[in-house]
């Protein structure tokens, strides 16, 4: 059952991801050339404005969605309801906090924006509309953490698919005949209110009990450990959330709002492949969070190593296709020359989606095995460390700067995750497993710079056809080396016999 959920869901979240960066291409190549980048840089830092004000729901979501696992695993239809209970009076409190904050925010917003082409009071506009979105997020979509922990993602994948495609149609549509991104901006907000409340309904459906059980409260008990827990996970979102949004602030502050959408088409690049690796990870996660509730350390340890495996795959494929196609697709494909960066700003992307991808097993360990204090820790250290050296380094080195400093941040918390993870809750040595990082590594780096050259001698003359050709050697010298180095390798025949498994039961079921 675990694998046919991780099936079903992987499916759906992939298949939801690459229409996602589809449309959003064609949206961001529209915004570009209708609006100009200096729109999408305001974009960029009114909505990481809006992430860093989105702090007062950090923590809520993990902890409750964690003792939801074993609450439906024992079908404990009231725990669950009062979880839920629990759940929808927060994130109603959390929507007036976020537009409280919000509101207070507003008369200052203008100044995050160094060299803007844009009036004052059009930015307050934007930043109001984005505003109110998040809130009506926050009132709408707290039901979907059940159909999440319940191991049904893909219903959750669905619909935000049909929000996604819905908002960038209209943007699409209406900067290209109206050139009025308020207006897109608007109905954005009445297509995701609609969606929502269609899966509100779906999950009353679903799980009448909700509605039976809808005053139930939550034991003293678990509200302590709840509560004890979420001091722990804000910490840690709180972290996230800085390292994800304060770059584009950072370069908005220090340099000009145009270098911030320069930068952003390129960040689309790199944030569209993780938001499809993430998409994997949220599919694995809660079955990986049922199988830890059998406490079989070992079991745990392998699966860790296997898990990080196929995302090694996976960072190294995509370290090396962004290597050598990022440039030339944004230059000569999607934009113009005009939209180039430097290549030490290129290398430096690559460096952090590849930390990116390669963490993503330790933080989803770290998540479903409750070891929130334990994140807290590491979430501190790794924020400081992206924050200072990058604000030590934008002055010098610009954009590039403060990609370093992420580089930084990522680095620290692969290093004490590894350390706290097995000390703390394998209780074994993780020599084994940091010898496999550095083994991954070293490969990546080879197969990405070996892509990279390659590439540049194949689409020497430009053009469709060679473009195509590149793509055809991203795919082939990563995956092909990889699977040469593996092939005695437990690891490759381990994916293998679960591919196999998967497919014997879903013939068996047929």
């Amino acid at each position: 059952m675990r694998i046919k959920n991780i099936f079903r869901n992987s499916f759906f979240s992939l298949l939801s991801q690459f229409v996602l960066i589809f449309v959003g291409f064609f949206s961001q190549r529209v915004m570009n050339l209708t609006m100009g980048e200096a729109l999408i840089g305001m974009n960029s830092v009114i909505s990481n404005i809006i992430a860093i004000l989105s702090v007062s729901e950090l923590g809520i979501a993990s902890a409750i969605i964690y003792h939801l696992y074993n609450a439906l695993a024992q079908q404990d239809e009231e725990k669950i309801a009062s979880l839920m209970n629990l759940y929808r009076r927060a994130y109603y409190l959390f929507a007036t906090a976020i537009m409280v904050m919000g509101l207070c925010v507003l008369p200052f917003v203008h100044l995050f924006f160094k060299e803007n082409v844009f009036s004052v009071s059009y930015i307050r506009l934007i930043y109001s509309l984005w505003l109110v979105r998040t809130a009506f997020s926050y009132l709408l979509s707290y039901k979907r953490s059940i159909l999440i922990a319940d191991q049904k993602e893909y219903v959750v994948s669905i619909v935000t698919l049909l929000i996604n495609v819905f908002n960038y149609g209209l943007i699409i549509v209406i900067l290209e005949f109206w050139q009025n991104y308020q207006l897109a901006l608007f109905l954005n907000i009445i297509v995701e209110a609609v969606l929502n409340l269609w899966i509100i309904g779906y999950v009353n459906r679903k799980y009448p009990f909700l509605k039976r059980y809808c005053r139930m409260p939550v034991e003293k008990k678990m509200m302590r450990t709840i509560f004890g827990e979420i001091k722990n996970i804000f910490i840690s979102r709180l972290s996230a959330k800085l390292l994800l949004s304060t770059d584009s602030l950072i370069i908005s502050s220090f340099t000009s709002v145009i270098m911030v959408g320069l930068y952003s088409n390129y960040s689309m690049i790199t944030q569209s492949v993780l938001n499809f690796v993430l998409a994997l990870s949220n599919a694995i996660q809660p079955s990986v969070g049922n199988l830890f509730t059998e406490k079989n350390q070992q079991r745990n340890y392998e699966v860790l190593r296997q898990i990080t495996f196929v995302f090694f795959l996976i960072a190294s494929f995509c370290s090396a296709s962004l290597m050598a196609l990022m440039t030339i697709f944004v230059t000569d494909f999607w934009l113009t020359e005009r939209y180039r960066l430097g290549v030490g700003i290129v290398i430096c992307c690559v460096i952090n989606i590849y930390l990116s991808i390669i963490n993503f097993p330790l933080s989803m360990m770290m998540t479903v095995s409750g070891m929130f204090d334990k994140e807290r820790n590491i979430s501190v250290l790794y924020v400081t460390v992206n924050l200072v050296v990058s604000l030590v380094l934008v002055r010098p080195f610009g954009v590039m700067g403060v990609l370093l400093g992420t580089s930084a941040s990522y680095l620290v918390q692969i290093v004490f995750r590894v350390f706290i993870f097995f000390k703390n809750y394998l209780e074994r040595s993780s020599m084994r497993y940091t010898v496999d990082m550095l083994q991954y590594s070293l490969l990546a780096f080879l197969e990405t710079f070996g892509t990279y050259f390659i590439v540049q001698g194949v689409y020497r003359d430009g053009g469709f056809f060679r473009f195509i050709l590149a793509g055809i050697v991203c795919l082939l010298v990563p995956n092909a080396a990889n699977i040469l180095f593996f092939v005695k390798s437990w690891r490759l025949h381990s994916i293998g016999q679960m591919a196999g498994e998967l497919f014997r039961r879903k013939g068996g079921a047929g």
